[in-house]
Formats: C-alpha cells, structure tokens, sequence
C-alpha cells in the first residue's frame, strides 16, 4: 500500500538508479536549498549574492559532475535535443565572456558572465537529479512547490505585518519580497498555480489541502502584485494545466473554489489606501495589515472547503458543471477585453502605480527601451555593445534623462549586448529546450507525467514573461527555470553510468576553481574599494591607495578604483598623478560618459583647469546629451562660458 504521502515523499530509488538513498536525499535537500537560496537571497536584479547563490550552483554542479565519474551516481543520457540545449547554453555563456573583449563596460559584462555561470550550475543540477531515477520529476515538482509556496506566504505575511519585511515598491504598495521585483513575484505565483492544481487532484485529503492552499495564495499574489504580466502568465500556467493534466474538471472546480476567495480578498484591499497607496502613515498600514491578515486566512479556510466540496458535489453533474465552467471562462474573458477596451488611450508612457494599470494600455516607457536596443543592435550587429551593458550604451540613442538597466526584454537585450551571436544562440537554446521538454512529456507515465506537466509551468510562463521583462537579471527567477528546464530534459531517460578514471574529476575541479574565483573576484574587488573610500574620508591616504590597488588587481575592468586612486592622489596634492588615473579610467571605457564626467569633475574642482575640464564635459555630453547632469548654469555651462571669454586654454 503506498503511504499517504508518496507524492511528496523523498525519493526511492528504482532498479536502474544506483544512487544511494542518503545521496538522492542529500541532493534533494541540497538542491532545495539552492533553489530556496535564489528565491529568498537572490539579491535582485544586482550582483549582491551571486558569488555565494552562484558559487553553490557551480559547486553543487562540480559535485554532481565528479560523484558520476567516480561512480556514485548515475546520470541520464544525454539524447540529441539535450547536447543542442547544452551547446546553447555554454555558448551563450562563453560568447558572454568573449564579449568583454570590445564591450563598452567591461566589468558589467563580467558581472554578466557570472551570472551565466551561476545559470549553467542551475542547469546542471537539474540533470543531475535526474539519478532519482523514476521519482525525479514528483520529487522536484514537491521541493519547487514548496520553495514557491514559502516565498508566496512570506510576501504576503510582509503585506499583514509590515515589520516583518518590505512589501512595497518604491513607496508602492505592490507585492515585491522576496523577489525584489513585482512581475517577478508574479512570476513564480503562475507557476505556483500548475503547482498547486498538480497537488490538489492528488486523491488525498493533506495533499488536496496543501495544493489548494498553493493555488490560493499564487492567485492572491498575483492580484496583490497588480501585475498584467502576472495576470496574463496565469492564463497559460492554467491552461497548460487543464489541457495536459490529469482530472480536469476537478481542477478547473478546485481553481475556482481557492480563486474566488483570492479575488475576494484582492478586491477588499485595492480599496484600502493604506495598504495599495502611498505616502500612508506606518500606523495605517498597520490596522488595515492585521484585517488583511485575518481576512486572508478566514479565505483560505474557506477556499479549502470549496476545494473539498465542490468536486464532491460535482458527481453525478459532471455536465453541468464543464458547461458552467465554460461559460465562466467566456464571461472572464469578455469582461478582460471589455476592461482593456474601456481604459483610456494607449499611452507608450509609464504606467501608474496602482491596482487599476492591470487594465490599462499603457506600455511603460518599454517600447522607448525596445527602440534603443534595436537602435545599439543595429550600430553593433556582430558582437553587440558588450553583455550587461545597455545601461551604457543606451546613453547615445535615449531621449531623456531615466535610468534603466535593461530594455525590458530578453530576447532584446541579448540582441543589443551581445549582438546576433549572441541572438542565434539564444534561439538555439529555446528551441532545443522546447523540443526537449514535449519529448519528455511523452516519455514520462502516471505520476511521473502530472508532475512534470506542473513542472513545466515554470519555464513556459518564463519564456513568454521574458518578452516583455529583464527576467534574466534575477537569480531568483532565471536558476529555478534552468533547474526545472534541466530536470525535464534529462527525466525518463535511461541512467548511465560514467567510466572510471581520474581525468574527468580534476577537469571539473579545474572548472569548479574557475568559476569560484570568477566569481569571488568582483566581491572581494568591491570590499578593498569601499575599504578604500572609508580610508579617504578618514584621511588615511596610504591604506587607501593600497586597498584601491588591490581592487583594481581583483577587478581590473572597472573604473571605480581609477576614480579613488585618483582622489586619493588629489586630497595627497599631487595633481599630475591624479589627472593621470581618471585620465586612465577613460581609456578603460572611452564610451562610458561616466569615465569622462569624472575627470571633468576632477579638472574642474581638483585641478581647477577649466578648458581641461570644458573638454572632458563636452566629450561626456557628446556621449549623452540627454543626461541629468546637463542643468543650465552648471559645470559645462560654467566651464564653456569660460573657455568662450578667453579665460583658460592659453
């Protein structure tokens, strides 16, 4: 008899799997520790954590890698679709690094090289857990399930209790933790759907509660995150669900018994200023919080009772209800077409902040970032500007003076940092991943093939969500996908065991021992320097000038330790070294405006050499004309008007 809970059991090894119990159970556990390490430390979309999150996807990669040469496990064999999809991904990767070589920012496009290594890890570990053997893809689908259910509850217990954590974006009241960004948290609440209907129809009353419990939470996040990315992705996480799952009407009825209540306790909030407004007083979110706390849990009780109920119900009915359904969906479908419809005018503009843009046609400044990718693409086809650069590169195609890091799509901001190399690689890698994983789909029977129907969920709404976002700058978002995307490609297929041999084991700890300092450089590198700008300020020259030394050994590529050796060198009164390091920082990145502002900064106050400094601002301008630093009357005026009356320059 099979115990209550064997979906959500630890996996048993079946008779082609020679993996031990307690090594399938320690990579379970340490596998559900990466993916919860993205999900919750990711960092956002910076480089905070991604030496340690990374770094443990590279070691537990590495690990994996030489436990198979060395025998103690077995991994799956790797067919056609597989070998193109890993091509892809390692090409895209090292064309990521190449790329460093004519990149307008040279430590940005290391940080984006990390980040693929990171990424390649996730992959990795994927595959390698494949030597569960027939439990693989119910075991990742209860550890994803899980790690998305945490995340979800812990997003909105930062909504109930606001001292628990930051739930609002930028004064905002979108869902945003622990993701750090709210399409992003929606993100993974559409995968929480398939999920959580995958659980639900389980036939046991702990999984149906739990399940049910998954879905309720995705839908009210989703809500709560006033995303229409989230919204829209929601719609083929469901479908993929009821089109390729198991029991569909009773997931359909289970989707509407935890949705309604969701909705339900959406609606309530958007008419609460304290909790969706800004500028309310912390006592306001407070009150209305600890409601919504109550109100929340009060609805999920009763969404599990609709769970329990309404396919019970159902027996006998089944006609009806498919037919009520049916018409549910239609109506939903009307009243979103009729909601778009009736908004106001499209706007290519920002969107505002507020429950009400989830029906808006406001585009969000993205189609402006869209042009300028296509516009840096266009004026580097080959190898783009350099990965993780269009912050930079940006700055000779944009019309004002915003900020953005990315154009708000993936496929465009390949485009535009790494050009069509980079761009073919990409298609390589999603279409051998999309083949990949309906080839699984048909491998896989029974249990094996529900879960991995759920699983899918989470790459699918992905790839759509990346279209229209910068998904790939979030560990959070983009290791989970690979991870589940590396499961699915290497699950039903036979386990093989690796040759003996010690070559294998030191290749992979050569690459391991890479990949950590790769890694480790840029963080140590930032350590030394903001060592060395506390040394300035407390006038501590010479450790300063030694820590900035070390930063730029750790990190050649970046102008920040030009810039403080240079400042080091001003506050010392020696001002021809000075001009010499942020004359050098220029030649690091002669396209960034930054390096240029900087020494015209430096000539204008340091130095006090204006048509010095009138060059270097102008050269800055040139760069960027429509940047924030240009005020009437402000250096570059000042510096020009000085240069005009024949003042300075001889």
């Amino acid at each position: 008899m099979e115990r209550p809970w064997a979906v959500l059991a630890w996996p048993r090894m079946d008779d082609a799997a020679r993996t031990s119990r307690p090594v399938a159970v320690g990579l379970a556990l340490l596998s559900a520790g990466l993916v919860f390490a993205a999900v919750f430390f990711g960092g956002g979309s910076g480089d905070s954590n991604v030496l340690w999150v990374g770094g443990a996807a590279a070691l537990l990669a590495a690990a994996a890698l030489v436990a198979r040469s060395l025998g103690l496990i077995d991994l799956p064999e790797i067919g056609g679709t597989t070998r193109v999809t890993l091509a892809g991904v390692v090409g895209l990767i090292a064309w990521t690094g190449i790329s460093i070589a004519w990149s307008v920012a040279g430590d940005h496009s290391w940080s984006a090289l990390n980040k693929g290594i990171a990424y390649a890890g996730f992959f990795v570990v994927g595959l390698a857990l494949c030597s569960f053997g027939t439990r693989t893809t119910r075991t990742v689908a209860s550890l994803l399930a899980a790690v998305i259910g945490a995340a979800l509850v812990f997003a909105l217990l930062g909504k109930a209790i606001p001292s628990l954590g930051p739930s609002d974006l930028l004064g905002v009241g979108r869902l945003q933790s622990p993701i750090g960004y709210a399409n992003g948290l929606a993100l993974l609440a559409d995968a929480g759907v398939a999920l959580g209907l995958w659980l639900a129809v389980a036939g046991r009353i702990a999984q149906r509660v739990a399940g049910t419990l998954v879905v309720y939470v995705s839908v009210l996040v989703v809500l709560l995150t006033s995303s229409r990315a989230g919204v829209i992705g929601a719609v083929p996480a469901l479908g993929l669900w009821l089109w390729l799952g198991r029991s569909r009407l009773e997931s359909a009825l289970v989707a509407v018994g935890a949705g309604v209540p969701a909705a339900l306790v959406a609606g309530w909030v958007f008419t609460r200023p304290a909790l969706v407004g800004t500028g309310v007083a912390h006592a306001g979110r407070v009150h209305d919080g600890a409601i919504f706390g109550v109100l929340a849990v009060v609805e999920a009780g009763a969404a599990i009772v609709a769970s329990l109920w309404l396919p019970r119900f159902a027996v006998g009915r089944e006609r009806l209800f498919a037919r009520a359904l049916a018409a549910l969906a239609i109506v939903a479908v009307v009243a979103g077409i009729g909601v778009a419809a009736g908004s106001h005018r499209f706007s290519g503009g920002e969107c505002v902040n507020d429950p009400g843009r989830v029906g808006s046609l406001c585009a969000n400044n993205r189609l402006q970032w869209w042009r300028e990718a296509a516009r840096i693409f266009a004026d580097h086809p080959l190898g783009g500007s350099g990965a993780g650069t269009f912050a930079i590169a940006r700055t000779q195609v944009r019309r004002d003076a915003d900020s953005v890091t990315e154009p708000h799509s993936v496929p465009l901001q390949i485009l535009a940092d790494t050009g069509i190399v980079g761009g073919a690689l990409l298609v390589v890698f999603v279409g051998a991943a999309g083949l990949g994983i309906v080839r699984a789909r048909r491998r896989l029977e029974g249990e094996e093939h529900a879960a991995a129907v759920a699983l899918v969920a989470l790459p699918v709404v992905y790839a759509a969500h990346a279209l229209v976002d910068f998904d790939l700058d979030f560990l959070a978002l983009t290791g989970p996908a690979l991870l589940v995307t590396g499961v699915l490609l290497g699950g039903g297929r036979p386990l093989r065991p690796a040759g003996g041999g010690i070559v294998v084991p030191i290749a992979v700890a050569g690459f391991a021992v890479a990949a950590v300092v790769s890694l480790g450089s840029p963080w140590l590198a930032a350590r030394k320097l903001d060592s060395a700008t506390r040394g300035i300020d407390a006038a501590q020259l010479e450790q300063a000038v030694s820590d900035a030394n070390s930063a730029r050994s750790l990190n050649p590529l970046r102008p920040e330790s030009l810039y403080t050796l240079g400042e080091a060198a001003a506050r010392a009164g020696d001002i021809p070294t000075a001009r010499a390091r942020f004359q050098q920082a220029t030649r690091l990145q002669p396209e960034n405006t930054s390096t240029w502002y900087r020494l015209g900064q430096f000539e204008f106050y340091g130095s006090k050499d204006l048509c010095a400094a009138y060059t270097a601002f102008n050269h800055a301008y040139t760069l960027d004309p429509n940047g924030s630093e240009w005020t009437k009357r402000g250096e570059l005026d000042q510096a020009r008007d000085a240069v005009n009356n024949d003042r300075v320059c001889g």
